[in-house]
């Protein structure tokens, strides 16, 4: 069998990474399409990239399981995951749209999980899009078990401002200090503005993160609720 190093030189590899390009554009370009068309061109695609991830092209993939310039997993100190375990994730995040590097999804109970870099990376995307997500102070539980945040999320969409303050709850560990509780928290609050816009339901990004940050009513409804109570007595007898 030829090694990766040899594919290279004949071009071969270059033309399976082509096609693996064209697989994943053929899901990633067709918004539009929906229902058992678009279940189809997924199936298509996601059957395309597992016949060309062969065990040499995964050769390389396998070397970034476990550190941020690839993809960490909750295995990493037991060798991490299966080659087969590693692709279908594999798959299944680049036809979500995120990057295979660059720690975008992590593989987590042997599921894929996009990260605070892999959303961000989705938003980034959005035509017309611009936002910041502003972290208060964390509340640590004294048995530092949990915590909770308000994570105000401002965004401009089409030249419409919006503002809504995100009240997050955030599972902790012993490993954990502030910055981790931030972290998950600005991973959750991009999801959640993620899947406002979009009006898609990205997975949670870790087997315990699955508490719904609670929407505190929006800055924008509190202003026109001010209004209109203003407006009112003003026109009261």
């Amino acid at each position: 069998m030829e090694t990766t190093n040899q594919l290279q030189k004949t071009g071969a590899f270059d033309a399976v990474v082509q096609r693996l390009q064209d697989s994943v554009s053929s899901v990633l370009q067709s918004d539009q399409i929906q229902g058992f068309e678009r279940a189809y061109l997924v199936a298509t695609a996601a059957g395309q990239l597992k016949e060309l991830l062969s065990p040499e092209y995964m050769k390389p993939i396998m070397a970034l399981q476990g550190n941020r310039l690839g993809f960490k997993t909750d295995k990493d100190t037991g060798g991490g995951y299966t080659v087969e375990i590693v692709k279908n994730c594999l798959i299944e995040a680049v036809l979500m749209g995120v990057q295979p590097c660059g720690n975008h999804f992590n593989i987590i109970a042997g599921n894929t999980y996009l990260t605070k870099e892999g959303v961000g990376y989705l938003l980034k995307k959005l035509p017309n899009l611009t936002y910041d997500i502003v972290p208060g102070l964390p509340r640590i539980n004294a048995d530092k078990t949990s915590a909770a945040i308000t994570m105000k999320v401002k965004w401009i969409i089409n030249r419409v401002k919006q503002e809504q303050d995100l009240e997050i709850p955030v599972k902790m560990n012993s490993m954990m200090g502030t910055d981790a509780v931030i972290g998950k928290a600005t991973r959750k609050a991009r999801k959640w503005l993620y899947d406002t816009i979009t009006g898609s339901d990205i997975p949670e990004g870790d087997v315990g993160d699955n508490d719904t940050p609670l929407v505190i009513e929006s800055v924008n409804e509190k202003k026109a609720e001010l209004k209109a109570g203003a407006q009112a007595q003003i026109e009261m007898p």
